[in-house]
């Protein structure tokens, strides 16, 4: 007994060849709009880098680089997986392949999951120390200057470097009965010099951030809507609706799923690595 549903195509199609040479063209028109899209704003980072390469490089240090490269790892084992499943449906049979391109699938959306997982880590720890895009989040060289004059005027500290450790431990003995002016200080305090020392050497720092959060996040929504498609394709094999004569929706979801790894792998080296 069979464990497929056969297709039938539409009445406006010839065939079912027809139809899916239709869908993949339509889908590799939509795939250079999306290149397109990218392009653009990859135009605009090399503008920015251009312009301002020492605050670049400073900026680009505060990224995390491992959990980058974790996450490239994760998205190319997906690609692998996602080939894996239209192998699969293409040399299904009789639905002896279902379960194994619905496993295939589930390893891929795992992976997006995972992928998601980890860049809300790198976004957390962003937008906790302040590396966000606009320059209110920036500190320049008046602003360290208003920040020593707080800490004198209000801790009685003496005129020392802000990255010396003596003022880290003043800091923290004055924290437990300090004022609401106190707790200001020490809060910019901890978010202005130990996490953004070198930061505060360069301008336009903010450009930085603002550009990684903008092709960070783009490429994100694509990845959610990449694993929403593969979602659907998975819940089509498990129902045995993709076999060795109509696989084009695995393929289809394949070929978008392939397009969100290709543009992560030029967002990597770009950010964390240049």
């Amino acid at each position: 007994m069979s464990n497929i549903i056969a297709h039938k195509h539409a009445h406006f199609f010839h065939s079912s060849a027809q139809q899916a040479n239709s869908a993949k063209l339509g889908m590799w028109l939509f795939l250079v709009t999306e290149v397109l899209l990218f392009s653009g704003l990859f135009v605009g980072y090399t503008v920015i880098k251009t312009l301002h390469p020492e605050m670049w490089k400073v900026a680009s240090e505060q990224l995390n680089w491992q959990l980058g490269s974790i996450n490239t790892i994760v998205l190319i084992t997906s690609s692998w997986t996602v080939a894996l499943a239209v192998r699969a449906a293409q040399t299904n049979k009789k639905g002896e392949n279902n379960g194994k391109i619905v496993a295939l699938l589930a390893f891929s959306i795992l992976c997006a999951f995972g992928f998601m997982g980890i860049k809300y880590m790198e976004y957390s720890h962003k937008i906790h120390d302040g590396l966000l895009w606009g320059t209110k989040y920036f500190n320049h060289p008046e602003a360290i200057a208003h920040l020593k004059e707080g800490l004198k005027s209000t801790f009685g500290m003496s005129d020392v470097a802000l990255s010396s450790p003596e003022i880290l431990t003043q800091l923290k003995a004055h924290a437990a009965a300090s004022s609401h002016e106190g707790e200001h200080l020490i809060h910019h305090y901890n978010s202005t010099v130990v996490y953004k020392d070198s930061l505060m050497t360069v301008e336009q720092g903010h450009l930085f951030f603002g550009i990684y959060f903008l092709l960070t996040g783009l490429h994100g929504i694509h990845v959610i809507i990449g694993g929403a498609i593969l979602c659907w394709v998975m819940v089509g094999a498990n129902k045995g609706r993709f076999y060795e004569d109509y696989y084009t929706p695995v393929e289809v979801g394949g070929l978008y799923w392939h397009l969100v790894d290709l543009i992560w792998i030029y967002l990597f080296p770009l950010l964390y690595l240049v």
